[in-house]
């Protein structure tokens, strides 16, 4: 063999070498041949609750630093518990021009979903929540006069806004946006890991979950559903639910209630009445693409109740519901949309 062939040779044998070290740090080979990622496992206390974050890495990144100041960033723009933050500041003023990136999009999603909710999902329910004041152990029962009275002012449609402000059309209107801030936060946070090349990953923060790709098993993601009996343990589930590269949020008066005189009262405010909700469904549970929508609608569908929930559902095919109901006679049963049936463990 002359040494022109054998070093054709010696060059084909040296590329392959370099191609297989290629598939193998970049895992395009068998992957039984590879070494897994490992999962990174984040955790830590925001909102008043507590977050768990599982994602993999082949770098192992800790990324909880920038999630915790990412977090804190978020509530100066839409907790209304921070001193400061940009929807109290609306709140004690005419209009606002935003700073954080954070109130236009929650501002928009709202105005959708208030719309297609037919008023039952409304974040101007601020004052009904500070009249009712369910942060009390004892909370306050206001009578029908002062309930009439601040109805006056609560309506998303007596505020206006477009990319660079937020108005109030009626004086004393005021935000509200714990029950979408939350579902937005996971969404935020979400986002943040995704854009660092993560593609399996579990976002949670206050029992609410966004999530993609697989678990460390390489399962797909299971939420548990808590059951509402009342002799129930927190550890007792109700059914278990797969998401695939969606979220998922639960919205249920079961835990959150008081009772005042012999009547129970939820801690979900209807605001077109402006009383605590007293409906059929007693647990919603809904997946959805964002959990900005899925923490919104749960809300939402709180409100309607069941029959009224199922016709919403039918034109809101982007959403898949799981509901924990009392039919007439005070028994408990469950409704399941035909698009989750396939994911859902009973």
């Amino acid at each position: 063999m002359d040494n022109r062939k054998k070093n054709s040779i010696y060059s084909l044998i040296l590329i392959l070498a370099v191609a297989t070290v290629w598939l193998v740090r970049n895992k395009i080979m068998n992957p039984d041949e590879v070494e897994k990622a490992p999962y990174v496992y984040v955790t830590g206390e925001a909102q008043g609750t507590t977050y768990n974050i599982s994602y993999q890495d082949s770098s192992a990144r800790n990324f909880k630093e920038s999630i915790d100041s990412l977090l804190k960033q978020f509530d100066n723009s839409l907790s209304t518990y921070k001193e400061g933050s940009e929807i109290l500041r609306f709140n004690e003023n005419d209009s606002f021009q935003f700073d954080l990136p954070y109130f236009l999009p929650v501002l928009k999603a709202s105005k959708e979903i208030y719309s297609a909710s037919q008023g039952a999902f409304d974040p101007t329910v601020y004052p009904l929540m500070q009249a009712w004041n369910f942060k009390k152990e004892v909370p306050s029962i206001p009578d029908s006069a002062e309930i009439n009275e601040i109805l006056k002012y609560v309506g998303f449609n007596k505020i206006t806004f477009d990319e660079k402000q937020v108005k109030k059309a009626v004086d004393r209107v005021s935000l509200d946006f714990n029950a979408i801030a939350q579902g937005y936060s996971i969404d935020v946070v979400f986002d943040f890991i995704i854009d660092k090349g993560i593609g399996n990953l579990m976002v949670e923060l206050g029992g609410e979950v966004r999530a993609k790709g697989v678990n460390e098993n390489g399962d797909a993601w299971a939420i548990g559903i808590d059951n509402p009996k009342p002799e129930a343990s927190k550890a007792q589930r109700m059914a278990i639910i797969k998401i695939h590269n969606q979220a998922i949020s639960t919205s249920g008066n079961y835990r959150n209630f008081f009772v005042h005189e012999g009547v129970k009262y939820g801690h979900t405010i209807n605001p077109k009445t402006g009383f605590p909700v007293q409906r059929d469904i007693i647990s919603a549970t809904i997946v959805a693409p964002t959990c900005m929508e899925a923490d919104a609608w749960s809300t939402a569908f709180m409100v309607t109740g069941l029959e009224d929930a199922k016709k919403i559902l039918a034109e809101q095919t982007q959403l898949s519901a799981f509901f924990i109901y009392e039919n007439e006679e005070g028994e408990m049963e469950t409704y399941v949309t035909d698009n989750l049936a396939s994911n859902i463990l009973m």
